[in-house]
């Protein structure tokens, strides 16, 4: 029988999950996907041909159950299998997916502050070199169109933090001792606290301390537009690169690179109130969905 995760990093996006797989695959009793988002349960079923800038990201999602059931082939036995998908929490039939394939699967929310969750995204957009607009609002302002021109989900800045509606897909597929919920400020806190909480939930020894020295994905506005592009897209030096460079000193370099030649803009006055009135009712609701309070997030 093919060998499928007993455990599932949901999301949110921007939110610390890259930095929560590299953290969780430390551990000795835990088996993480070689390919960190395969998406798998995002697009299961759909013809993926989405647009856009960076629209090979989700075009390149793995499409076939055989597929995604290798990337566990060679787990260990016992351990705890996972990945770290966070368009799950955003696809509409991600969680009636997941239900019908994985009944038993753990899921593991981690959610930000949506305001600046939504602003990271688009910096991080930046940083990568898809997102040509070089002004949050007026990205903002271009999102219909580009949601009726099919780009690829990211340009929703806006629409991905919609957590209430969100977990409520999955509420609905899965009882409570099957989820988890954190917020960001959690692990901004205290990660190995968090990281425990997690252990246990998966089943494996929460007393495993891992390294939470090293920051992922930063993002930022480019001081060098070529730098960034160099280091961050596709072009013939990094596939010269890879021929001869393991996958790890490359990230290693990208990440130091891009993080020298990044500039930490501002969330604008103005780009702040219109998000938090197009998220207020959302934010409002969530309480009684993870039983924490977020009020804080509605304050100016």
């Amino acid at each position: 029988m093919a060998k499928t995760p007993t455990f599932l990093i949901i999301g949110a996006a921007r939110a610390g999950t890259t930095a929560l797989y590299d953290l969780v695959r430390q551990h000795p009793q835990v088996f993480m996907s070689a390919i960190k988002e395969p998406n798998y349960f995002a697009f299961e079923g759909e013809p993926l041909d989405w647009r856009g800038p960076g629209n090979e990201f989700v075009n390149n999602s793995v499409h076939s159950w055989e597929d995604y059931t290798a990337l566990f082939a060679d787990a260990p036995e016992g351990t705890a299998r996972g990945e770290a998908s966070p368009l799950y929490l955003w696809a509409p039939d991600a969680a009636k997916r997941i239900k019908a394939r994985l009944p038993d699967v753990k899921l593991i929310a981690v959610l930000r502050n949506p305001i600046e969750q939504a602003f990271s995204h688009y910096l991080y957009a930046r940083a990568q070199m898809i997102e040509p607009l070089d002004d949050f609002e007026a990205a903002l302002k271009a999102e219909p169109q580009r949601l009726a021109d099919h780009w690829q989900p990211l340009f929703q800045y806006s629409s991905f933090p919609r957590y209430a509606e969100q977990l409520r897909r999955f509420q609905a597929e899965f009882p409570p001792e099957q989820m988890q919920f954190f917020l960001y400020e959690d692990y901004r806190t205290d990660p190995k606290v968090m990281l425990a909480k997690i252990f246990g939930f998966i089943g494996v020894d929460p007393a495993f301390v891992p390294d939470v020295t090293h920051e992922t994905n930063m993002g930022g506005q480019p001081r060098h537009a070529w730098l960034q592009n160099l280091v961050m897209r596709p072009n013939p030096v990094a596939s010269l690169a890879a021929l001869v460079v393991p996958m790890s000193a490359r990230r290693a370099i990208r990440d130091m690179v891009s993080r020298r030649n990044l500039a930490r803009d501002q969330l604008s006055p103005a780009a702040k109130a219109w998000l938090m009135k197009s998220l207020e009712d959302d934010i409002s609701q969530l309480r009684d969905i993870i039983g924490r309070d977020v009020s804080h997030w509605l304050e100016p």
